[in-house]
């Protein structure tokens, strides 16, 4: 009988199985895939989240074959804001999070997932996890009170254990098995499209809004620059009729020295996307099961949080099955501590934040203003971007007090700015598709 089973072995299954395995456990994880294999993902990993790699033990390897930055670069209608992450508010929330600030790092990354998650398995199996993959599971077994006690293979296997962990995705088999409602849904998101490039010399991740449009640069692996641009899901089925001549008259609109930079390079793959990025809650844990990763919650990529959030949530509900399993707790007080720290009103504040930003609504003037008013100071500048990726609270830095102090003097920063000549036209302008006639001209 195994203390853990994990179900999914990617970002959230294979680092809590190693978290786990690490405090003495036995643990298996399955997974249907066979690795390495790529998943769609835009594969960012914030500082936070290379901390936790690092954490791991695995940051080296991932270092060693994708580059590292600190500084990032942030255009809103044109205003550039260009920072990084404070090692203290780093500090600070993995010491509010986990009493320890060991392993943290500056540093982020774009590492694709066939690379990631082949490295974090073979961490796993060196941890001591009994890794399988290309397994399919079948059922979760429950006894008379309906406590998860193990599951059954496809192969007709089945395996026990005190607790199983749902680490397998946004259409997580053990939600459907258990069937866990989505809550707090968010219908409201963006759509995607990326592809990867030759030819762009290694620099600073760059992110960037006009309008209702997106667009982010970041190196990748071997040699690559991932180019990602986005917009309302309303515009969608539009922006798809013609998605590289779409993909290139957005990045026109949002910036012309990003979109010169691309035409000039070579383009290496297809283009990815991805339409369904609606936001939702579920439960954390019950008798016999925990959820981890976008099982639990998932939301929009425009904040690219997804691989961070999951490895922060491994390490999480590791902590929390450890003590239960090692006899620290009883399992109700240790699954309530870990379900406080992920819903608490820290959280749920981002949560609003990142559904609020995914809508794609134009900025407003007094935004705008607050992004005016930043470009001379560097600590504001780096507290927001910290704010933005979810190391500071969204509650102090948009807090009424902090933005009036930050405006007080955004009329005289903002006047030599183009992105407030003419403003309300350009406001009623940038609410406009400008995707359906580009497709209608593509199919002459």
């Amino acid at each position: 009988m195994y203390n853990a089973i994990v179900i999914g072995g990617r970002c959230a299954g294979a680092a809590v199985g190693a978290h786990l395995a690490r405090r003495g456990l036995r643990v298996l994880v399955v997974d249907r895939s066979r690795f390495p294999s790529d998943v769609l993902s835009t594969h960012f990993v914030w500082p936070h989240g290379a901390s936790y790699l690092n954490r791991l033990g695995v940051l080296d390897q991932v270092r060693a074959v994708t580059p590292a930055h600190t500084r990032v670069t942030v255009v809103n209608n044109g205003i550039a804001l260009r920072g990084s992450v404070p090692e203290e508010l780093l500090r600070n929330q993995f010491r509010l999070l986990h009493d320890d600030d060991s392993g943290i790092t500056t540093e982020y990354f774009s590492v694709r997932r066939h690379v990631l998650d082949k490295i974090l398995v073979d961490n796993a199996v060196r941890a001591g996890v009994e890794f399988r993959e290309g397994y399919t599971v079948k059922e979760l077994l429950q006894d008379e009170d309906g406590t998860v006690i193990g599951i059954k293979g496809r192969d007709g296997t089945v395996e026990r254990a005190q607790v199983v962990i749902g680490a397998d995705g946004r259409n997580s088999f053990v939600a459907r098995a258990l069937g866990l409602e989505k809550f707090d849904e968010r219908p409201r998101c963006t759509f995607a499209y990326w592809s990867y490039f030759s030819g762009i010399p290694d620099a600073d991740a760059q992110i960037h809004r006009r309008g209702r449009l997106g667009m982010a640069m970041a190196s990748t692996n071997n040699g690559q620059t991932m180019v990602l641009t986005w917009g309302p899901s309303e515009w969608a089925e539009a922006f798809r009729a013609d998605v590289e001549g779409n993909f290139h008259r957005a990045l026109g609109l949002i910036s012309e020295e990003a979109a010169d930079t691309v035409a000039r390079a070579r383009r290496e793959e297809r283009f990815y996307g991805t339409l369904d990025q609606a936001a939702y809650l579920r439960r954390l844990h019950g008798p016999g099961w925990v959820l981890v990763g976008d099982a639990e919650s998932f939301k929009d990529q425009c904040t690219a949080l997804g691989i961070t959030h999951a490895l922060r949530d491994a390490e999480l509900a590791a902590e929390a099955v450890g003590r239960w399993l090692g006899g620290e707790t009883d399992r109700d007080t240790a699954m309530a501590g870990y379900a406080a720290k992920r819903r608490s009103q820290t959280a749920a504040a981002y949560y609003d934040y990142v559904c609020t930003l995914a809508e794609m609504k134009p900025l407003r003037h007094d935004e705008l203003q607050l992004f005016a008013i930043l470009r001379g100071n560097q600590a504001e500048i780096d507290r927001f971007i910290a704010t933005h990726v979810d190391v500071a609270p969204v509650s102090e830095f948009f807090d009424p007090s902090n933005v009036f102090l930050l405006n007080d003097t955004a009329k005289e920063s903002s006047r030599d700015h183009s992105a407030f000549a003419d403003f309300e036209a350009t406001y009623r302008e940038h609410q406009r598709n400008p995707f359906p006639r580009v497709a209608a001209e593509a199919t002459r």
